[in-house]
């Protein structure tokens, strides 16, 4: 894990307590976690999970660094999905200064990587009189301390909150967006275990 900007820990709106998930200290070195058991390895296909051939295809697809590059795909692409604190500020037309305040109440998100604020885009709406999604103090700490900008991400556009009584469907940005209560999608958070 990262280093955790002591001065930026006690921000109610930062996630993870300052942790900085920034690429400053490269990709790992060797591979990663454990490889399967020949006994784990024929469980999966015993069980119906995968075909023989679909697993030795994953297999040789995380032996030529597909699963990596995915990964590293998917943290840049949190990344680029943000505003620096200047962009974020003339989005909402105030000054640094009063954008740092509203993150030290947890009315703005925003997470440190490589040691700068970045502010998630998806919180911001393009109406004036609403220029930032309402309940981000309550949803800010429902995170916890180690989820990734990019599983934030993943969950504010792709999560499916189903609205009983209806058919309609909403990401949790969309609900947010048109109104619905924050509970809705703090339930989601915690029945789909994102957190």
């Amino acid at each position: 894990m990262n280093e955790v900007d002591p001065s930026l820990a006690s921000l109610a709106g930062v996630l993870a307590h300052g942790r900085d998930f920034g690429l400053a200290e490269g990709p790992p070195d060797g591979p990663r976690g454990r490889q399967a058991t020949p006994e784990e390895e024929e469980f999966l296909i015993r069980s119906g999970s995968l075909t023989r051939e679909e697993y030795e295809e994953s297999k040789a697809a995380v032996a030529r660094g597909e699963l990596e590059e995915a990964e590293r795909l998917t943290v840049q692409e949190a990344l680029v999905a943000t505003l620096a604190a200047e962009e974020a500020a003339d989005w909402l037309g105030i000054s640094e200064a009063q954008l740092h305040a509203l993150l030290a109440a947890g009315e703005v998100v925003a997470f440190v990587s490589d040691g700068e604020l970045r502010y998630p885009a998806w919180q911001f709406t393009d109406d004036p009189a609403q220029p930032v999604l309402s309940g981000m103090a309550r949803l800010t700490p429902a995170w916890g301390d180690e989820k990734h900008p990019a599983t934030v991400l993943g969950f504010m556009y792709n999560a499916c909150l189903e609205i009983p009584g209806t058919d309609d469907t909403f990401t949790p940005v969309e609900w947010l967006r048109l109104g619905g209560d924050l509970q809705v999608v703090l339930d989601q958070l915690e029945a789909a275990s994102w957190r």
